[in-house]
């Protein structure tokens, strides 16, 4: 699994906060300036961020009521933001954006500790009740390569959490097979 960055991160996070579900800068400055205040934070990170702090700069000065945003996106752009966040030196609604991406970031972590545990408890399940990978993938309409590639060799990137949750929940209620025509 590829490592989130924190603008990956405010990429994403701008989409959800937007009404509109757009990156579209035009759009977003006008949901900003108007009421959509949980979005004003993180577009202005994602700007500076992005390399678009220029072009929401025009899109901000045509709109009333959107000095403080051009003031804050000045500072931003004068400051080394992640350096900034990381000491505590920004105001409070750019720091629980700062603080979302770092659990967002330890979230990504133990799920990949916690798939790697589901796995083990899989194989020992496969062994007790006699389930090979064919019929893990067959019954649950799974990708044999990654089913495969996650089972055997122990690669946590080839499966979701959900997909993990299901086959260990397909295992506990599997009863037990004295022979398996698929070993």
């Amino acid at each position: 699994m590829r490592q989130l960055t924190f603008k990956g991160f405010l990429t994403q996070y701008v989409k959800e906060l937007s009404r509109a579900g757009t990156l579209d800068l035009a759009v977003l400055a006008g949901e900003v300036a108007c009421d959509n205040y949980r979005l004003r934070a993180p577009l202005l990170l994602y700007a500076v961020k992005s390399g678009k702090a220029g072009l929401l700069r025009s899109h901000l000065s045509k709109l009333e009521g959107a000095e403080s945003l051009l003031t804050m996106l000045s500072s931003l752009e004068n400051d080394h933001i992640e350096e900034a966040l990381e000491g505590g030196k920004l105001p409070e609604d750019y720091l629980k954006v700062w603080n979302s991406f770092k659990i967002r970031c330890s979230r990504s972590k133990n799920e990949d500790e916690l798939i790697g545990a589901m796995r083990r408890k899989i194989i020992q399940l496969q062994q007790t009740k006699k389930c090979s990978n064919y019929r893990l993938y067959k019954d649950l309409n799974l990708n044999p390569g990654n089913i495969n590639s996650w089972l055997k060799n122990g690669d946590n990137s080839k499966v979701s959490y959900q997909t993990a949750s299901r086959i260990i929940s397909y295992m506990i209620e599997r009863p037990a097979v004295h022979h398996d025509p698929h070993p």
